[in-house]
This record gives structure tokens, C-alpha cells and sequence, in this order.
């Protein structure tokens, strides 16, 4: 992962590990990665790399989640999630 300034010029680089084949996606104030072992790193946006978190589901992943409000839908090869904070709907 990199980050630019305005005029294209890097400001930061990281190497998450892993393999990744879906998009990344920004929602409620948070970037998402998710790898293809239903690895999710939630980082902060900023110059900074900051994981917030990292969580793990069952089986594969390859599509790109979707947003709806505050939830995101995750597909594995196995399973369709629903991830939410308790509340939030």
C-alpha cells in the first residue's frame, strides 16, 4: 500500500502481507482490504499506517464487498456475512 500528496509525490509505503484480489473500499471514516483467506485489515486513512483491526472469516474471498449504511456484505466461497455494529441500523 501507498499513499500520495495532491501533486503525486509519495508520502508513505507498507507491505500488508498477504494475497489480494478484491478492491479496497472506504466506509464510515475506515479503509478496508480484504485478502483472499477472508483476512480483513481495517486501517485508518492518513499518511500514518495504522491498523485499526484485523479479523478473520471462513473460507475465501475474492469479490470486492458491498456497502449498504452502516453495514458492509462480505461473500466467501462458503458464506455470506453481514458485518454491523450492534445498533447501527
Amino acid at each position: 500500500m501507498s499513499s500520495t500528496n495532491r501533486t503525486g509525490q509519495l508520502v508513505g509505503k507498507a507491505r500488508m502481507g498477504g494475497n489480494y484480489s478484491a478492491s479496497p473500499i472506504y466506509a464510515d471514516g475506515r479503509l478496508y482490504f480484504f485478502s483472499r483467506k477472508a483476512t480483513t485489515m481495517v486501517l485508518s486513512p492518513g499518511r500514518q499506517y495504522q491498523v485499526l483491526s484485523t479479523n478473520r472469516l471462513d473460507g475465501e474471498q475474492m469479490a470486492t464487498p458491498a456497502v449498504s449504511g452502516k453495514a458492509i456484505f462480505l461473500r466467501t466461497r462458503t458464506h455470506l456475512y453481514r458485518i454491523e455494529q450492534a445498533g447501527a441500523h
